[in-house]
């Protein structure tokens, strides 16, 4: 009778043994999970509140006076307030630009607006969609896009490290009616 007990006592450890990391590595990837959703719905809100601003702007139609890198900055900081709830990740690149495909996604050749950040340093990279090409006069308004890069390191580790990640959102300039 004893020599049956203390076998059932070494099963149930050798099991325990075997399940306690599967389930760690469980637990830790559906925090690194959680993390990376949440970054990217706020990410999705930085876009799409840029772009909000980026179409109420519009171009020189409603501002004559306006400078493509005020505008530009305006948008540039308003996604920063609201990227700054990012964990975990950074931003690597802010970009204002002109969708040539109906998805509204970037496409090299676009007309783009490009900011680089580094820490907190914002630089401008390539500078090809001035105010003036932002056309607010139905029915041909021009559709304002707003992307983000960034950069998901995962806390616990489990996923990959360094993920790069892109979110975006376009938006009409708002009209002007002559």
């Amino acid at each position: 009778m004893l020599t049956r007990l203390s076998g059932r006592r070494g099963q149930s450890l050798a099991e325990m043994a075997v399940v306690i990391p599967v389930l760690v590595f469980l637990l830790m990837g559906g925090f690194d999970a959680t993390v990376l959703i949440t970054n990217k719905v706020t990410a999705g809100y930085a876009v799409r509140q840029g772009a909000r601003l980026a179409a109420e702007l519009g171009g020189t139609q409603t501002n004559p006076a306006a400078s493509t890198q005020n505008y530009d900055q305006q948008v540039v900081r308003n996604v920063l307030a609201v990227t700054r709830g990012l964990t975990a990740a950074g931003v690597m690149e802010i970009d204002i630009y002109a969708p040539s495909k109906a998805d509204g996604s970037y496409t090299a050749g676009d007309p783009v607006d490009q900011y680089l950040i580094s820490g907190t340093t914002l630089s401008p990279g390539k500078q090809t969609f001035p105010v003036s090409n932002r056309n607010q006069t139905p029915p041909d308004e021009t559709s304002i896009g707003i992307r983000v890069v960034w950069r998901y390191s995962p806390p616990a580790g489990v996923f990959p490290q360094n993920m790069q990640l892109t979110d975006y959102a376009v938006m009409k300039a708002a009209p002007v009616l002559r």
